[in-house]
């Protein structure tokens, strides 16, 4: 097929462009993966795909397709199939997300991508722990490491007992440790769902302070710090007396040397005419 009439594509598509969407659908993806936007518009004209404002492609309805990319890296970037009524985006990156729309005879239709990074297997800790009276409660913290997950949700379930939510913290009240059901975190976000059981509880929370001994360690160290401070000043009030208590002889005026002040004193006198 001749491409005379690509010209007038890109006339079309500029005009199409300042028509309004007839419908938006929201496509959610996955990082370093693929995804398609699909049109069910059957009008056997050219589409026009476009990442906001700037233009992808156009292609004709024919099969296969031969698209006319407006940049050359889109070539490795996008695909397109079906006659052109789909385009696909592979290697999905961060900065993929955001509105495509396809313009086919004046309709538009708008497809809004977000991008998502799986989750990591999260992880399980014992923040804190208090026993007393043969029971112990142990206060459990779930977290994923990472970053553009988007929005996680964290379950709970502690054997027959399941809590939903966003809590990434949960507070296990239990007579035996020991005996205690195997307790399991489960993350979700809009692109996977990953779960992490223990299985020991006690063997988790062994390391973990109790309240009450987060208080006597903070005890501890104030009390070392007034020792510290109280010696401080003990050592600065003995130098200070001693440096009080010491005498030092006092300079006093040098006589004055008679001997020496007669050697550089000259003494004028008048002679008178003898007396025969």
């Amino acid at each position: 097929m001749d491409v005379f009439w690509i010209p007038h594509l890109v006339t079309l598509m500029l005009l199409h462009q300042t028509m309004s969407a007839s419908d938006t659908k929201e496509v959610i993806g996955v990082l370093g993966k693929s995804v398609t936007f699909l049109t069910h518009n059957t009008d056997e004209n050219p589409a026009f795909w476009n990442f906001g404002n700037e233009p992808i492609l156009t292609v004709a309805f024919e099969n296969p397709p031969r698209p006319l990319f407006y940049k050359d890296e889109f070539k490795t970037h996008f695909a397109v199939s079906e006659s052109g009524r789909a385009l696909t985006i592979s290697q999905l990156r961060m900065e993929d997300a955001g509105t495509y729309s396809v313009t086919i005879n004046g309709k538009r239709s708008d497809f809004t991508l977000q991008v998502f990074r799986e989750l990591a297997e999260p992880t399980l800790t014992c923040e804190a722990q208090n026993c007393s009276g043969g029971s112990c409660s142990s206060s459990l913290r779930c977290s994923v490491p990472g970053a553009d997950f988007g929005n996680i949700s964290y379950t709970w379930r502690v054997g027959d007992q399941t809590w939903d939510g966003s809590s990434v913290v949960l507070l296990v009240n239990e007579t035996s440790q020991d005996g205690l059901e195997p307790v399991t975190c489960t993350t979700r976000n809009p692109v996977s769902s990953r779960n992490f059981t223990v299985t020991n509880l006690g063997e988790l929370c062994a390391g973990a302070l109790s309240s009450g001994q987060v208080g006597v360690r903070a005890g501890v160290g104030v009390i070392a710090g007034i020792l510290v401070l109280v010696l401080l000043l003990i050592f600065l009030m003995v130098l200070w007396k001693s440096k009080g208590w010491t005498k030092f002889p006092l300079s006093q005026p040098r006589p004055a040397d008679t001997g020496a002040t007669n050697d550089y004193t000259t003494v004028y006198a008048e002679v008178g005419p003898s007396q025969q």
